[in-house]
């Protein structure tokens, strides 16, 4: 099966990642804003930043596509289905196991802090954010598969568990024989319309219902699946006419999530900006090739994951150490949500550098080598049945 190593990256997207991933911070650290520069009272470019989310489904879509040939008509093997899944696995668990720790350490030792100051063991637990049950789904990737109302622990990993039933998703497509994936796809394309005509009929914002967040999820990954089958309406562009389109769609994208209208426009902005831009061409992929963005994009995992414990970090201990309060003034406010968002870089950097790309080399390479040596068992195991049935 093609892998990302014989693929051209597509730099672009990479960076686009990365700025998905910085707005989505923004989105969360801009609750500590003192109420005289809430920035939703002029805009609602941030309150509708849960968009950046679907951005990513649209992008991982398109990707794994591009990365595993979706469109070739024969049926993966077991071993390159498995190989895919490994890949995916070893990209996404270890890093989202970490974070779900270190989530449940921070929550034990505040729970310890006031077990000593006020006599009471509290806060591990709290019946809804944090409960026994979703830690346990946590770990097994589905807390976000329609079981619980709300997000859970980590909170952004929801979108991760959404992610992941998306893989499962693509690996039974993989599965499938031409004719096969082209029905598959077919009914993946009226789950878009549907679920998207839905809300535009309704009026309702995308995230208002978290039971339905892997039906989002797959909405919009498919969507990403059906721009690769169709990149090649973009091939025969000029430069220049594709670095209109960029630039009018991403104006038109961001007076958009200015205005707050209808979630299903902004969604289908930016799964334009997906498709023309996946080819590095015009000047937006030029814009976005710049170095520090693609770094940025790269490290996007580990800040997307990071972030939120951050904030919960960060807000225990702020005004004891600096002294000032966090939205009882303007001062304070804005020194630590610029305080927040410098500080999840250099962590994320070392996050990526430190645990997210050794663990995922680890863990590839141990289950790669299981199932190599299962695959050797099996081979064995058959060669030497024949030879009895021969003789």
């Amino acid at each position: 099966m093609t892998s990302l190593s014989n693929r051209n990256e597509i730099y672009s997207h990479t960076a686009l990642r990365g700025i998905a991933a910085l707005m989505v911070v923004l989105v969360h650290f801009r609750s500590f804003f003192h109420p005289s520069i809430d920035p939703d009272e002029v805009t609602f470019f941030l309150t509708k930043g849960y968009l950046w989310v679907d951005f990513f489904f649209i992008l991982s879509g398109f990707v794994m596509s591009y990365v595993y040939v979706i469109e070739h008509p024969g049926r993966r093997t077991f071993v390159e289905v498995a190989h895919y899944l490994i890949a995916r696995i070893a990209r996404v668990y270890p890093l989202h196991l970490m974070s779900l720790a270190t989530v449940l350490l921070f929550f034990m030792i505040v729970s310890l802090i006031s077990w000593n100051q006020k006599g009471e063991f509290c806060c591990v637990f709290d019946d809804s954010l944090r409960t026994a049950e979703s830690l346990v789904a946590n770990l097994f990737l589905i807390h976000a598969w329609g079981m619980f109302d709300w997000v859970t622990w980590n909170l952004p990993s929801w979108s991760l568990s959404s992610e992941f039933f998306c893989y499962l998703v693509f690996a039974a497509l993989l599965t499938m024989d031409g004719y096969a994936r082209k029905l598959a796809l077919i009914a993946l394309s009226c789950i878009v319309l549907i679920y998207y005509g839905f809300s535009l009929a309704t009026g309702d914002d995308i995230d208002e219902n978290f039971r339905l967040s892997i039906v989002r999820a797959i909405s919009a990954f498919s969507i990403g699946i059906l721009l690769f089958l169709g990149r090649r309406m973009v091939i025969k562009l000029s430069e220049n006419w594709l670095t209109c389109i960029q630039i009018t769609t991403v104006v038109t994208l961001l007076l958009s999530l200015h205005f707050g209208v209808a979630d299903v426009i902004s969604i289908s902005l930016m799964a334009l900006i997906v498709l023309v831009t996946w080819e590095d061409r015009g000047i937006l992929s030029n814009w976005l090739a710049a170095r520090f963005l693609h770094m940025l994009g790269l490290f996007s995992y580990s800040i997307y994951m990071w972030h939120y414990l951050i904030k919960y970090i960060a807000l225990e201990d702020w005004e004891s150490f600096i002294g000032l309060p966090v939205q009882s003034s303007i001062l304070g406010s804005v020194i630590f949500v610029v305080f927040l968002t410098v500080i999840v870089i250099p962590i994320s950097v070392w996050s990526y550098r430190s645990v997210e790309m050794p663990a995922r080399k680890w863990l590839s390479l141990h289950l790669n080598c299981l199932l190599e040596a299962r695959c050797a068992l099996v081979s064995t195991k058959s060669a030497n049945k024949s030879m009895l049935v021969t003789n």
